[in-house]
């Protein structure tokens, strides 16, 4: 291994980037230059990252001069061609030396799976890492992608925007790279970590240092205002790569704009200007904080501009709220059948009509009272009247919410204008999720016609391709159902989602209900995250009763039963009696029947079965998963032990095999069908 090492920092210096591109960017740069170093076999010690607005830096330290010598074997003819009869290399063994570049007295012999073989040992000259930086770096900032890019000069380079400028220094060496028509930067006399330092002490580059102090600020000043101390986090996020170097204000807009709802006031504030609104008891304030880059200039002319930008935009929204609520909100339905849900899947008046029919479904299923699914029904009715306001038209964030308002200013029930407001949540991973029934209700209903709507017109989710957010509803779907413990069979939802949407889908229906399972079981694996066996997930995903919540609740179970004897020994009899019967042909095993027997043992098996059905029957039904587990062990491990010491499976007798293959496949199904399909984990020992 070599040890000498130098500090290694690449740094790209790029016009201003839009706000949600630098972090993921160079995290992911990061990333990819240590896997090429590991593939280049080049020694390495820490890593840090660092990302402003118009700078990306990746600084690694301790990056090994050379990479590490490696030997390779390289074999050559087998042993019996390499030698004649009287011990004497031969010609193939010879020419093997020359072909290798080694001496003759270089062969060696070496026992293989195959037999014996001569061979040489030959070791990979290491090359020097700043030749290889020099190869590999160009690649990776080519492959490493934004969400969209350009070309701003004849040489075809693309990134997010123009780049001034490329800095490579390994220790104090300046490496010179092609990347386009981009200019290299120099410096003279320092080394990559004396460089880093000396532009931290500059400003704050490191972006949870930055945001850390911005927030700091803000928090300070909502203090001195006596305000919640509430900050957005994702403003904060955006409001980071805006500026390098914090510094903040408190402006103010006129009172009359309070009348508008909450929301509005938090968007035109928000996502246009991207200040922050001020609360007092949960209640907005006419004030609001802005961060700008620090420096000496006109606080004051800065302030009044801000108000001013601030305030036509908030006309504007006033205006929207004033037309939007001129007349009852219901009177919206009859613009929704020119508005495209998506032209495969037709208007949006239609997708009301489903969405009214899949939660009517839902709620027959959940046996919910005739008071909520009215508000259900009603809230339904009238989920899509808001895509055609002005407001919405204005702010596509606040569908939904806008719904909401506009029903409840209409005379509907807070019921039904909170399942309005509430149906498009979760948003993503982290969002909150709907507080009431009737907004989960909705919430899943929209969901389940978004997700069997798009793949049942053929659309393929592929890596980050997702245009319609499937990947996006389908997780937002899981969630709502495994939190708010909806006992639903979500394959029955699909079913009757398909039916509801007549003959507008492509996919062939057989086909695409199944697609669509697999597709949540996807997610839901995804969602559960680490378990321990990890094959454990798949066993329980592999059953064809799909309950999401049973679903998760089985994971916790078997996740704290793994490592106990029963479990083991459970597994132990699906994994011998799903290896016995993968020999069979499909339809070929029949029914059991009894009257075949011939050994004591099947007999005896076969009581032991009929004693179980029921019980396990009865523990499955009432979710009794561990104690199902336990009585299967007991019942069969010792017993099919036995068995299948002394009587024989595969006997040549073919009505006789087939009827003792009919046990184990029936014996096999009693656990896998309703439980787990433990075959799928590793071998199983039981201790």
């Amino acid at each position: 291994m070599n040890t000498a090492t130098k500090d290694f920092l690449l740094e790209i210096n790029v016009e201003t980037l839009p706000v949600l591109y630098p972090r993921p960017w160079v995290e992911t740069l990061q990333k990819e230059l240590i896997k090429e170093l590991e593939a280049q076999r080049i020694g390495y010690g820490g890593t840090y990252s660092a990302c402003n607005k118009n700078l990306l830096i990746c600084y690694i330290k301790g990056v090994s001069l050379h990479q590490d010598e490696i030997s390779r074997e390289v074999l050559g003819p087998p042993k019996h061609v390499a030698f004649d009869k009287e011990g004497n290399l031969t010609k193939q063994a010879c020419g093997f030396a020359k072909t290798q570049g080694v001496k003759i007295e270089d062969l060696k012999i070496k026992k293989t799976a195959k037999g014996e073989y001569i061979y040489v040992e030959k070791k990979e000259k290491a090359r020097p890492t700043k030749d290889i930086l020099r190869d590999v770096v160009p690649e990776i900032i080519k492959n490493v992608h934004f969400p969209k890019t350009m070309r701003w000069d004849s040489s075809g380079f693309r990134f997010a925007r123009p780049v001034e400028s490329l800095l490579l220094l390994l220790g104090k060496d300046n490496l010179r790279i092609k990347a386009g028509n981009v200019p290299q930067k120099k410096v003279s006399g320092v080394t990559a970590s004396v460089y880093l330092k000396k532009i931290q002490k500059a400003s704050l580059i490191d972006p949870d240092e930055r945001k850390d102090a911005i927030k700091k600020l803000i928090l300070g000043k909502l203090g001195f205002l006596k305000a919640d101390p509430q900050v957005d986090e994702a403003l904060l996020e955006e409001v980071n790569f805006m500026v390098n170097s914090p510094q903040i204000f408190v402006g103010q807009f006129d009172k009359r704009f309070l009348r508008l709802p909450k929301d509005v006031l938090i968007a035109s504030m928000s996502k246009y200007q991207r200040v922050f609104p001020v609360l007092q008891k949960g209640h907005i304030t006419n004030n609001f904080i802005a961060i700008i880059e620090k420096g000496k200039r006109d606080m004051a002319g800065i302030r009044k501009n801000y108000e001013n930008i601030l305030e036509a935009r908030l006309k504007d929204s006033l205006f929207f709220f004033d037309e939007d609520t001129k007349k009852p909100f219901k009177e919206n339905a009859e613009q929704l059948k020119s508005l495209i849900f998506q032209k495969k899947l037709g208007n949006m008046s239609e997708k009301i009509e489903r969405l009214k029919g899949l939660s009517r479904f839902i709620c027959e299923k959940l046996a919910l009272d005739e008071g909520l699914k009215s508000n259900i029904q009603r809230a339904a009715e009238l989920s899509k009247l808001d895509l055609i306001t002005l407001m919405v038209g204005e702010f596509p964030s606040l569908q939904g919410v806008m719904g909401g308002e506009y029903a409840l200013k209409s005379g509907e029930s807070k019921e039904v204008s909170q399942a309005i407001k509430e149906h498009y949540l979760p948003q993503g991973m982290d969002d909150k999720l709907p507080g009431s029934l009737e907004g989960s209700i909705l919430a899943i209903s929209d969901r389940i016609d978004n997700v069997v709507g798009f793949l049942g017109t053929g659309v393929d989710i592929s890596g980050s391709f997702d245009p319609f957010g499937i990947r996006r509803n389908t997780q937002g779907l899981i969630q709502i159902i495994e939190k708010k413990a909806l006992r639903l069979r979500i394959d029955e939802v699909i079913q009757k989602s398909i039916e509801l949407y007549n003959d507008k889908l492509t996919v062939d229906r057989g086909q695409l209900k199944d697609k669509i399972v697999d597709y949540i079981k996807e997610r839901i694996e995804y969602l559960i995250g680490d378990v321990r066996p990890i094959e454990l997930k798949a066993a329980i995903l592999e059953i064809k009763y799909f309950d999401i919540v049973d679903i998760f609740n089985r994971i916790k179970i078997f996740s704290s039963i793994s490592d106990k004897k029963f479990f083991s020994e459970a597994a132990k009899i699906v994994e011998r009696t799903n290896n016995i019967l993968k020999a069979a042909r499909k339809g070929e095993i029949g029914k059991v029947d009894k009257n075949l027997f011939e050994e004591t043992l099947e007999h005896e098996l076969w009581k032991a079965y009929l004693n179980m059905r029921p019980k396990m029957q009865d523990l499955v039904n009432n979710e009794k998963y561990e104690e199902a587990t336990r009585e299967y062990a007991k019942a069969f491990y010792k017993i099919l032990h036995d068995f299948f010491d002394h009587v024989m499976v595969n006997t040549e007798k073919a009505s006789l095999r087939l009827n003792r293959l009919a046990m184990m496949d029936t014996i096999n199904r009693l656990y896998t069908e309703r439980v787990a399909d433990l075959a799928k984990l590793p071998q199983i020992i039981v201790k």
